[in-house]
């Protein structure tokens, strides 16, 4: 019915009880508002009516400049290659993120060298969870104390909402260390932060989606089990199969044909050690000089062999090897059969390259 005061009755797409679980985290004067201007306007109050209210009342709270609400548009059917991630996402990443009981994630990191596809990919899983994603912009104020006040704003937010996803990209940047050599604002934000995540109660209602391709500068308490560390990703760069998914998608709608096996074999060997963004830029590239006309292969081997990788071959390698290396699953490595004695290898590259002052 109508709020006091009010004789149009509203129109709802449910029933009261989802009222109550899609307006979670609005004030009663917040709710109040939104029933009265549909009792006044008439139209029928819909849940993306509701969500929209909260969003706003949420980032009215927080600060459009600390968090924002994210509604990806892609999904997992746009993501090219990644084919035993994606089995991974919808066989149990996606169950346990759904569950409400003892078995539900706190959330994940996802690891990986610059360009990877990492945020990419977890968008797609974002909204296939079909849940509101609060975004992280900046939650380390320039004020004195304001951090402290935001983080408690942002944990009452939390705890009033049915379930959410908050979205971290860069996150070895939006939190610090809680060393001694770190800032007493630094390790309180990032303290604060450890406790959100392990916190019982809002453990099956807050998702925390962490992106770095910097995954050893996350506070080893945030990589721990029980936290993000319970699930560690690597988003590497594509090989076998995948890399062919990739090459058939850069040359889909550009060249004259069909590529067959072999053209797909010599751009493989003339694109070695591209990126999943490399490839998506080799691509635009080769759209943009088909706009006239599909493109013989011959034209499309000289547009790769003009386009220069960036020196971040050293860098890329490193952070290759940092999300090897902090991998939770072996089933998620390119060789889950991998022996202690390449683990010790990779371990004895990364201080090879830290000698080389790469970080």
């Amino acid at each position: 019915h109508a709020p006091t005061g009010t004789e149009q009755s509203i129109d709802m797409w449910g029933s009261v009880n989802d009222l109550a679980r899609f307006s979670a985290g609005l004030s009663i004067h917040a709710l109040r508002q939104l029933l009265v201007a549909a009792a006044h306007t008439g139209k029928p109050l819909t849940q993306h009516d509701i969500i929209t209210k909260v969003q706003s009342f949420i980032q009215t709270q927080l600060g459009e400049d600390v968090v924002e609400f994210k509604k990806p548009e892609h999904s997992l059917d746009d993501v090219v290659g990644f084919s035993r991630l994606k089995q991974f996402v919808s066989d149990e990443l996606l169950p346990r993120f759904r569950s409400t009981g003892p078995d539900a994630l706190p959330g994940a990191a996802v690891a990986g060298p610059i360009g990877g596809g990492k945020t990419f990919i977890f968008e797609a899983v974002a909204a296939a969870l079909d849940l509101p994603v609060l975004v992280l912009k900046n939650i380390r104020s320039q004020w004195f104390g304001q951090t402290d006040v935001i983080f408690e704003r942002l944990r009452r937010v939390l705890q009033a909402l049915d379930k959410v996803v908050i979205f971290v990209d860069e996150a070895d940047t939006q939190f610090g260390g809680v060393g001694p050599d770190a800032h007493a604002t630094e390790r309180r934000l990032t303290g604060k932060v450890q406790q959100m995540m392990s916190d019982p109660a809002l453990r099956g209602h807050v998702i925390w989606l962490l992106m770095t391709a910097r995954i050893h500068h996350l506070s080893p308490d945030i990589r721990r089990p029980g936290r993000v560390g319970d699930l560690i990703i690597p988003i590497l760069d594509p090989q076998g199969d995948d890399r062919d998914a990739f090459i058939r998608w850069v040359l889909s709608g550009v060249l004259d044909g069909t590529p067959d096996d072999a053209q797909v074999k010599q751009i493989a060997e003339i694109t070695a050690g591209y990126s999943a963004a490399a490839f998506a830029s080799l691509r635009s590239n080769l759209k943009a000089k088909a706009l006239a006309a599909p493109l013989t292969f011959e034209q499309i081997q000289a547009v790769v062999h003009d386009q220069l990788p960036p020196d971040i071959a050293s860098t890329r390698r490193y952070q290759t090897l940092q999300a090897l290396i902090n991998c939770t699953r072996r089933s998620l490595l390119p060789d889950p059969d991998v022996t202690e004695q390449q683990r010790e290898a990779w371990q004895q590259e990364i201080h090879a390259l830290e000698a080389q002052g790469i970080r």
